[in-house]
């Protein structure tokens, strides 16, 4: 029994310490907010490990990762930006978080052309490119793809007309961000290609917000890109229904 015993303790051993999953690269220039990613995401057990854009350009390839994250929030440095849509249309998962879709980007329009999205300055008079402060409510708009359902618990329902016109008021899951930055206007430029999964709600100054652009996916060459607007702050990657949905992104199967 003993020598049993020390036997199935040894093949856990073995079991434990092998070599460890994929990694996610989080490629940033903002540490802060994907610290607090990295250990959301380590507690569901996805291995993440943080880099710079030139800890990204200095690397080989990408190749090795579960998925790549970019959140970069300056300067899109043209090397990383070929090694990002390369990675992708190879057969990655790329998903891109809050400001790696902002008007910092307009300075990089093969990246615009890639995710198929449009930017207009603040002055032009139809879709101008807009920021708010407030509170973001991120509406589930796909109720059974996996990336919005597997596991996420959404403690609010909130009523919400989708930008798909002619639509009728709704009343829809919802998750909260109490306080966070808010993008208006990321307009698409390649018709349907995008499946939405989330829309957002925010009322500023009593006028109210709503637009299907919370977060999106699409097909890529071999690979996927996924969009998510929320994360502003460290605390945008704290609340844990984002974290799975997140998660679940990284971790989807089609």
């Amino acid at each position: 029994m003993t020598r049993w015993f020390f036997l199935c303790c040894l093949i856990a051993f073995f079991h434990q310490t092998a070599l460890p999953a994929q990694p996610v690269y989080l490629i940033h220039d903002d540490a802060d907010p994907m610290i607090a990613l990295a250990d959301g995401l380590n507690r569901k057990g996805i291995r993440s490990v943080l880099w710079t854009q030139e800890q990204a350009i200095e690397s080989k390839d990408l190749d090795d990762s579960l998925a790549v994250v970019m959140y970069i929030h300056h300067e899109l440095k043209s090397v990383t930006e070929q090694k990002l849509i390369h990675y992708a249309k190879s057969g990655g998962r790329l998903i891109v978080l809050h400001h790696g879709l902002a008007s910092g980007k307009v300075q990089n329009p093969k990246w615009l052309d890639f995710l198929g999205v449009r930017l207009f300055p603040n002055s032009t008079s139809r879709f101008p490119w807009r920021v708010l402060r407030g509170k973001y409510q991120l509406i589930n708009l796909k109720p059974f793809h996996y990336v919005t359902s597997h596991d996420v618990v959404y403690p609010a329902t909130v009523p919400y007309v989708p930008s798909d016109t002619p639509s009728v008021e709704q009343n829809l899951p919802a998750i909260e961000f109490p306080q966070t930055e808010i993008f208006l206007n990321q307009v698409f430029a390649d018709a349907r290609e995008k499946t939405v999964l989330f829309g957002f709600r925010t009322e500023i100054a009593g006028t109210i917000y709503m637009q299907d652009r919370g977060g999106w996916m699409m097909k890529a060459g071999k690979g996927w890109v996924f969009y998510f607007q929320p994360g502003h702050w460290p605390r945008d990657f704290e609340n844990q229904a984002y974290i799975q949905i997140l998660a679940n992104a990284i971790q989807w199967q089609q």
